[in-house]
């Protein structure tokens, strides 16, 4: 589409009021007529001029996989197909549900050189994005005239949870660092696995010390121990409608989905298997596996996931993992009670509990905890208090019910679900509940 600029029409407003004298004066009037000639003559060339030059053509770099709420760069390579200067305006057109610098770029093309353009962009939400073509302004020799066009390919982004936290993790020596936030337990109990034979150490138990070998030693002589191996651990993720509250910039169900990929690395590194099933919305099941490749598996399975306007049906879920899952595991909800799920919920994990070990993780909206300890300065704020308070009380009894029934329950921010999550695991594998 060929528009006229700016600098065409006040050209033209000029030539119009250069009427107004020639009808005064009958002596301009063929000069004004000439001009006008002139104008056309000039405008029609540079429209013509315009129209015969190629687009530049524009090639767009962006990595195919990108982090959710991090900024990455885009970059532009801009070539001219002419071998005169260009001026030119773009610009690019990115997946919606994205932050980035919405600016128009001013370019002037010089051969044989390649402009190069870089923005930024910061996905809000995760699955399949696409670029959109990029929108491209050339103007005539003589600026007169303005083409519109759109230049380039769209392109496919996948966009996936934030990993990095993780892969920080996989360069460490141990997870249990206090930086971290993960807790080192006591291993207690029976149900660990022998790993090894080593020196006395002052805190042994007298249990781990092996008498056979002290003797042949002539020196204390312990055994060491290590959590057991190729248990398993199925996550349960619920996808319903309630999982779509937002904290800050991510909803619940990111942070449900990051306690998943962070529990199932690090039940990966401790050598179990892990699974996972879906509730509430699209069905996803992985069957338990133990391999290097099982937490890029369960990563491309949720990276896409959306929480539905679904209700959650927690005692078809239970069946359908009973029905498929009839090896003890450790079995990880990932939800947000609520006191309308109680019977539903404490169907299914009664359910679930007599084969497998069931715990439950609730997301508690940070909100609802800042309201109910809010100051109360006028009457609106007392009733807001009030409906907190009752809200968390009735969340309270379902929690109290399910731990009646020997569940083992999470009640905890988003933001502390992952590492809490984490340590749970870890404490059940100290105690050899699993």
């Amino acid at each position: 589409m060929i528009l006229p600029s700016n600098r065409l029409l006040v050209l033209g407003g000029l030539w119009f009021c250069g009427s107004i004298p020639a009808a005064i004066v009958p002596s301009l009037f063929p000069v004004w007529l000439i001009g006008g000639a002139a104008l056309l003559l000039l405008i029609t060339l540079d429209a013509i001029g315009l129209y015969r030059q190629p687009l530049p053509v524009i090639e767009r770099e962006v990595a195919g996989s990108l982090p959710q709420t991090i900024w990455r760069n885009v970059t532009l390579y801009v070539t001219s197909q002419v071998s005169v200067r260009q001026k030119i305006q773009l610009k690019d057109s990115p997946p919606e549900k994205c932050e980035y610098d919405d600016r128009t770029i001013h370019l002037m093309l010089t051969p044989p050189q390649v402009s190069q353009v870089v923005y930024r962009i910061k996905p809000l939400m995760r699955g399949d994005l696409w670029f959109g073509r990029v929108h491209l302004r050339l103007f005539s020799p003589l600026q007169l005239w303005q083409r519109q066009a759109l230049v380039g390919s769209t392109q496919k982004v996948s966009v996936f949870p934030n990993f990095a936290p993780i892969t920080q993790m996989a360069l460490q020596t141990t997870i249990t660092q206090a930086g971290m936030g993960f807790h080192k337990f006591r291993k207690r109990g029976q149900g660990m696995e022998f790993e090894q034979l080593r020196e006395y150490r002052s805190g042994d138990a007298m249990r781990q010390i092996d008498w056979k070998a002290t003797t042949r030693m002539r020196k204390m002589i312990s055994r060491e121990y290590q959590d057991e191996r190729n248990q398993r651990i199925i996550m349960m993720l619920d996808c319903g409608r309630r999982m779509g509250a937002s904290e800050g910039e991510l909803m619940h169900f990111d942070h449900a989905l990051n306690a998943v990929l962070l529990l199932s690395y690090v039940g990966l590194r401790y050598g179990d298997s892990v699974g996972l099933i879906t509730l509430g919305g699209p069905e996803r099941y992985l069957p338990p596996v133990r391999s290097v490749n099982a937490i890029n598996r369960v990563l491309h399975e949720v990276y896409d996931l959306q929480p539905t306007l679904s209700s959650s049906d927690f005692e078809v879920a239970a069946q359908s993992l009973i029905t498929r899952e009839r090896k003890r595991s450790l079995v990880v909800m990932f939800t947000n009670l609520r006191d309308e799920d109680e019977q539903s919920l404490l169907a299914s994990v009664k359910l679930l509990s007599k084969r497998h070990l069931v715990l439950v993780a609730s997301l508690r909206e940070t909100e609802l905890d800042d309201a109910a300890s809010m100051p109360i300065n006028n009457q609106q704020d007392a009733a807001l208090r009030a409906a907190a308070a009752s809200y968390q009380s009735k969340r309270q009894a379902v929690l109290t019910r399910l731990r009646s029934a020997g569940i083992l329950c999470l009640d905890v921010q988003p933001q502390q679900l992952a590492v809490e999550s984490v340590n749970r695991y870890l404490a059940i594998k100290a105690a050899g509940q699993l």
